[in-house]
């Protein structure tokens, strides 16, 4: 299997809703139960939503000859956004690879730390990447409570 990572595109935007879906509901089994993940992600976003959401944002995908795999987003202060995976992808080194272009599309914008908002699953991801734990808080996605964990990572020049 051959990825690819590169920026997204407009084509890519349904497709990236749908990932995020099932990484969400599939993923994430066994850290947020079924009305948690329910409220993270009540159903398969468009790609409109996905444009105007990820709108601003540094978007790169990952992909392989099924099509799309994965993607992380981050925003112009430094926040990383989203980071997802599907769910056959996890654990295979693409997300690794996906966070490794982020970093560098970081520090090529002069940026010199990075924040967040880490999943339970997604927290011993950043853990082994180097970030840092700053505090886990509530939070209520469609009024349903869940926790995750906000996080850093100062970059290095390079």
């Amino acid at each position: 299997m051959t990825d690819r990572i590169r920026l997204a595109h407009c084509g890519d935007m349904a497709g990236l809703g749908r990932l995020w879906h099932d990484a969400v509901h599939t993923g994430a089994v066994g850290a947020y139960d079924a009305a948690q993940r329910k409220a993270w992600s009540p159903a398969p976003k468009s790609a409109a939503f996905m444009t105007e959401r990820l709108s601003g944002q540094i978007i790169l995908v990952g992909e392989d000859d099924e099509g799309l795999a994965g993607f992380f987003t981050l925003t112009p202060g430094g926040e990383l956004d989203m980071a997802y995976v599907r769910p056959d992808r996890k654990g295979d080194g693409l997300a690794s690879r996906l966070h490794q272009a982020i970093l560098d599309e970081a520090r090529q914008r002069g940026l010199a730390s990075l924040t967040v908002q880490a999943s339970h699953i997604a927290r011993k991801f950043f853990e082994k990447h180097g970030w840092t734990m700053v505090q886990t808080q509530t939070v209520r996605p469609n009024g349903v409570e869940m926790q995750n964990h906000r996080m850093i990572l100062h970059l290095e020049a390079g």
